[in-house]
């Protein structure tokens, strides 16, 4: 039996929801808010995998006991185990192409859009409930974890960082724009998992991020989304949501890179 740790049907939770939707496989979903603090103790079982997780509060699979972190090495974990259904193009050319994808998304998309999404949605949130700093952040033994925490609970991030989270978001929206204009998916004349990982961020900017993400400014991007949200899969995972906004659930992402 495969398990799923995730939170709301967005970035990182959304890819891996899709994909296995897609796939057509049973599961039991473990649902986990990261911005909820009531509790003792978070992914009890999973300490570990969760404190390694480069993600920070990604999802987690677990497939006979054994825990999978990291959403697009979920997705390729998926398509080894379970061949049927494949989201990989299957060709050297086409998989090459979707984990280039994969690296783009993963050091320069989402970054930026964690960062916007929680300057956004998140740090009001926290507002509200008046969380105190110290007993939220002393949870976290990840230094990493605490620095980006504490940025969304003081609200703390620099005009620099939002300025780059703008920049990154922007460059992603272009690039999808680029790839459409020589085929309706990005890494083939299919829908695969980079479609998946890209369509997982970018559900979201046409209200985070409006200026670039728009009729006028992405037609192919726009229509592109279209397309994917009218899959059955897409529905149903994002049917999935509790709070019945999924594209406002955030948590702190990944580090910006230093570089790119």
């Amino acid at each position: 039996m495969l398990e799923l740790y995730h939170w709301e049907p967005n970035t990182f939770s959304l890819k891996t929801l899709i994909a296995l939707k897609e796939k057509g496989l049973a599961f039991e979903s473990r649902y986990l808010d990261p911005t909820d603090f009531s509790g003792e103790a978070r992914l009890p079982a999973l300490n570990l995998e969760a404190e390694n997780n480069p993600e920070t509060e990604g999802p987690i699979l677990v497939h006979e006991g054994q825990a999978i972190t990291e959403s697009f090495f979920i997705l390729e974990y998926l398509d080894d185990a379970f061949p049927d259904a494949p989201l990989r193009p299957g060709d050297p050319e086409g998989d090459w192409k979707v984990r280039v994808w994969a690296r783009f998304l993963g050091e320069r998309t989402a970054p930026g859009v964690a960062t916007l999404g929680c300057k956004a949605y998140l740090v009001p949130a926290l507002r509200e409930r008046r969380l105190n700093d110290a007993s939220v952040l002393d949870r976290f033994k990840n230094p990493e974890r605490r620095v980006a925490w504490e940025q969304a609970l003081t609200d703390s991030y620099s005009k620099a960082d939002l300025a780059e989270s703008r920049r990154k978001v922007a460059l992603t929206v272009e690039k999808i724009e680029e790839a459409l204009a020589q085929s309706d998916w990005l890494a083939a004349e299919r829908y695969t998992m980079a479609d998946i990982a890209a369509f997982a961020f970018v559900n979201c900017l046409p209200k985070l991020a409006p200026e670039v993400c728009n009729e006028d400014a992405a037609p192919r991007t726009m229509a592109w989304l279209e397309r994917i949200r009218a899959r059955p899969a897409v529905r149903e995972a994002l049917a999935m949501s509790r709070t019945g906004r999924p594209d406002e659930a955030f948590a702190p992402g990944p580090e910006h890179a230093r570089w790119g």
